[in-house]
């Protein structure tokens, strides 16, 4: 019609009615959602990496949580230079402990960190160490080398001849938790007796009901002996405390009928029954007694 301008390009209306967007942002707004796509995948994988990160350390954290408990680690005890054989291996297996709890690996935190817990003797001896150290007469850089120095300097001379020689005498005498206990005392100071004169050691020390009934148990090891023997002790115990609290049947000297007395406590418990029969007893033979025809027997008096 006249007077009507023809319509642009642009504003030209479609088949379905709405107006055409033109090709150039069509691309643009495609090109734009794949970068945002390429993006979000990216930042998914990256979660991904962080959420396994997380639970590792997670995991980590309560492993160490099992391990330390509270985190808190305990402070050892000095040695002070005391030459007892098993204070000195006490504080080189604490020492060793320490080190794995406190995660001290490097040769030269070990050997700083043993020199801390050092007083007495045992400190002036590390000075004189120290100084032969620093003239390059000695080396002690490593903990091998220095747990060996303490064993040579404060260990008791003979002390594994010593062991031996006790754990030749040593008897089952009293009662079995005494024996285990010296026995195993010894036995820290000995390091090269095979398993089999350990038990055979163990039982000979036995008293002979002890080892027969061990024997019947075919103990194997020197641990399961232990065991046995002191399962033993338990039942031993309780057999005696039974007959300490069992009453036991007295006769009465005058042939009268049996009284009870206690065996738990000497100076307890009612006497009246024993006591009576006491009396009784003793009236009894007061008496004359008679014959069989009836007359008083006479009694036979003693001449010098």
């Amino acid at each position: 019609m006249a007077g009507q301008e023809p319509e642009s390009p642009k504003q030209a209306a479609s088949p379905s009615g709405q107006a055409a967007i033109p090709e150039e942002e069509t691309s643009r707004w495609a090109e734009t959602v794949m970068s945002l796509e390429v993006k979000v995948f990216g930042l998914e994988a990256e979660i991904t990496g962080l959420s396994s990160e997380l639970e590792d350390s997670q995991q980590v954290i309560r492993e160490w949580a099992s391990a330390f408990g509270s985190g808190v680690i305990a402070d050892m005890q000095a040695y002070g230079g005391a030459r007892d054989a098993k204070e000195v291996e006490n504080f080189l297996f604490d020492m060793e402990q320490y080190f794995l709890a406190a995660n001290v690996e490097d040769e030269a935190g070990k050997v700083s960190t043993a020199i801390m817990y050092r007083t007495g003797d045992a400190k002036l001896w590390w000075r004189t160490k120290y100084s032969e150290i620093q003239a390059n007469q000695v080396r002690l850089d490593t903990w091998a080398l220095l747990r060996e120095a303490i064993r040579v300097q404060f260990f008791p001379e003979n002390v594994e001849y010593n062991a031996r020689r006790a754990l030749r005498k040593l008897e089952h005498t009293g009662s079995m938790q005494d024996y285990v206990k010296a026995f195993s005392a010894l036995m820290l100071d000995i390091h090269d007796m095979s398993e089999k004169d350990k038990l055979f050691t163990f039982m000979e020390g036995l008293k002979p009901w002890a080892r027969v009934e061990l024997q019947r148990q075919r103990v194997t090891d020197l641990g399961s002996a232990m065991t046995a023997a002191e399962c033993l002790t338990d039942f031993a115990s309780k057999t005696r405390r039974d007959r300490q609290t069992t009453p036991s049947p007295v006769q009465n000297k005058a042939g009268g009928a049996k009284s009870f007395r206690s065996n738990s406590n000497r100076g307890g418990g009612d006497r009246k029954p024993h006591a009576q029969s006491g009396l009784q007893g003793s009236s009894s033979r007061s008496k004359p007694q008679e014959n069989r025809q009836g007359a008083p027997q006479r009694s036979i008096g003693c001449f010098l």
